[in-house]
């Protein structure tokens, strides 16, 4: 299926690995040209670069730290400049916070400031800065497109993660006021929820066995890859979706089995 993505100027977040990574590299081989943004992996968003080039398509790597305003605001109008305008928007970096998984808390009573509140400014904050500086290149697009990745821990929950899963909702509520807003100009605005994504052993602290078993407990028997999720995104900024607005797109492996 033509996507019609082959004229499109694409900015993809986080794409030095994971999700963003695919979806990159997805939206070059589709013949778009893409920026990606990473925040302090510079040697794997160049190794990016080349695999886009080697794609046969052209891209372009700026740092983008969501903590900070000015440079989300940098990090998007080097982009807009670079591509000549800007068609689709992907906000898929994340900020995970300074705490280590088994470090944090998992009673509220324990949860500090400093585990609340850079976690909840960066991922809801930050993107909805990305997206006040990508709206007005965004209305001059004939196929304006913005997909916000969020993540399935909003609805099943997970001790400890209290501000990352407010975070992620919050972008539920943003894209939902969104679709009235930048809809008025044509941008098609929506939500794509990953569950646990496997992803080239980046899931290391899960064994492969562990990773097939959980798999099983889904009703699709088997955990989204990264790459499952980057297609789900590409469809929704692809020329083939005209009328999907504000809506939230799970790729998550189904419901859970109830045994």
């Amino acid at each position: 299926m033509d996507l019609g993505l082959g004229a499109a100027k694409v900015l993809v977040t986080g794409a030095s690995s994971g999700i963003g990574r695919e979806a990159a590299l997805g939206f070059a081989r589709e013949g778009a040209r893409v920026v990606i943004t990473y925040q302090s992996r510079k040697e794997a968003a160049e190794a990016v670069l080349a695999e886009i080039a080697a794609a046969g398509s052209e891209a372009y790597a700026v740092p983008l730290d969501l903590r900070e305003a000015g440079s989300v605001r940098d990090a998007v109008a080097t982009a807009v400049e670079w591509l000549g305008g800007l068609d689709v928007l992907v906000g898929n970096a994340v900020h995970w916070g300074a705490a280590d998984f088994h470090d944090r808390p998992t009673r509220i009573e324990d949860a500090k400031a400093e585990q609340w509140l850079p976690v909840l400014r960066a991922n809801l904050e930050g993107n909805f800065h990305l997206v006040q500086q990508a709206a007005p290149s965004l209305r001059e697009s004939r196929q304006g497109r913005v997909v916000l990745v969020s993540t399935d821990l909003v609805e099943r929950g997970l001790a400890g993660s209290w501000a990352y899963g407010a975070a992620k909702a919050g972008l539920h509520g943003l894209v939902a006021g969104l679709q009235h807003d930048l809809g008025a100009d044509g941008v098609l605005v929506n939500v794509v929820m990953p569950g646990i994504t496997v992803e080239n052993g980046s899931h290391r602290v899960i064994p492969q066995a562990a990773l097939e078993h959980l798999g099983q407990q889904f009703t699709a028997r088997r955990l989204p890859e990264a790459a499952d999720v980057a297609a789900a995104i590409m469809f929704l900024c692809s020329a083939r979706t005209t009328a999907t607005q504000g809506e939230i797109l799970r790729v998550n492996g189904g419901s859970p089995l109830v045994a």
